[in-house]
């Protein structure tokens, strides 16, 4: 499988085109030691973008419960994707090849062409990724076209698997909690509880999350005491909701920047607002950027 890698002095990443445009590493030089940021992707089975670095979410985020949602007044299926997951799940990018449209030595720019009528995501659609190292930036830009006839419904975000450790800290502010799989609610959100604030920074410790939060400003801080390193995360206002995955046992977690919420489609259908769900015209096109800045 080929591998692209960005670096600098500073940082260091692979990308896997063929792989869901996943990255297989993010590290970070501090004081002569090589330190991962992101977990490493271990190639060893069945090619996997779940076991990489860090995966797109397009053209949706989160489930779409039932595998089928209504638009437009017509009902649209659509297959599961993953093993062990019931629902379809973040999208065809991370189940796709890319394609390489341009290398630098600081950028990669891929692109996908998805059919309708090959299966997957019941609408055709063109997408753009491009992954740019600025120092110890790297930026993520996203970009979903609607090449149809019909408006389409979309989403977009990342899914990061940061490095955890007993100290790690998060730091970020919301005001909702639109899901969590624990949870019954799922039709309208709630507020926020106070055990689930981490404005200030607060330890991750051992705590078990799988939600889906609103009233993200962007803005959020990975900091690990043990190394003084800190990851600033930087989404545009195309990302409203945040989800924290931090299942029970592992050596990872993830803080995921994403546009709209976990069943927008079917939500938005039921007359829920604030989903986050885009609609695109014939030839619109639906765009965000995403920073990851890492600090020693």
């Amino acid at each position: 499988m080929k591998e692209l890698i960005l670096k600098n002095t500073k940082v260091q990443l692979g990308i896997l085109p063929e792989l869901g445009a996943a990255l297989s590493f993010l590290k970070y030089t501090q004081n002569n030691t090589v330190r991962d940021i992101l977990r490493p992707y271990e190639a060893g089975g069945k090619a996997d973008a779940n076991n990489a670095s860090l995966f797109p979410m397009i053209p949706f985020c989160g489930r779409i419960r039932g595998g089928s949602f209504v638009y437009f007044g017509i009902t649209r299926k659509m297959a599961k994707n993953h093993n062990g997951i019931v629902d379809p799940i973040h999208g065809d990018g991370w189940k796709s090849v890319w394609h390489v449209q341009s290398q630098q030595e600081d950028q990669v720019i891929l692109t996908l062409e998805h059919n309708k009528d090959t299966g997957g995501f019941p609408f055709s659609y063109k997408a753009e990724l491009t992954y740019t190292l600025k120092k110890t930036r790297l930026e993520i830009e996203m970009k979903i076209t609607n090449p149809g006839p019909l408006p389409m419904p979309c989403g977009m975000g990342i899914h990061p698997f940061f490095v955890k450790t007993k100290e790690v800290e998060l730091d970020f502010v919301t005001q909702m909690v639109w899901s969590n799989e624990s949870d019954p609610i799922f039709d309208k959100p709630y507020e926020t509880p106070s055990t689930w604030q981490f404005q200030g920074g607060r330890p991750l410790k051992n705590a078990v999350f799988d939600t889906c939060f609103d009233g993200f400003d962007g803005k959020a801080s990975i900091l690990y005491p043990d190394t003084g390193i800190t990851v600033n995360i930087e989404a545009d206002n195309q990302f409203k909701h945040v989800v924290l995955y931090a299942p029970r046992g592992k050596n990872f977690f993830c803080l995921e920047p994403v546009s709209n919420a976990v069943n927008a489609f079917n939500l938005a259908a039921n007359g829920t607002i604030g989903t986050g769900m885009k609609s695109i015209g014939p030839e619109q096109s639906m765009s965000g950027k995403i920073a990851l800045e890492i600090h020693g």
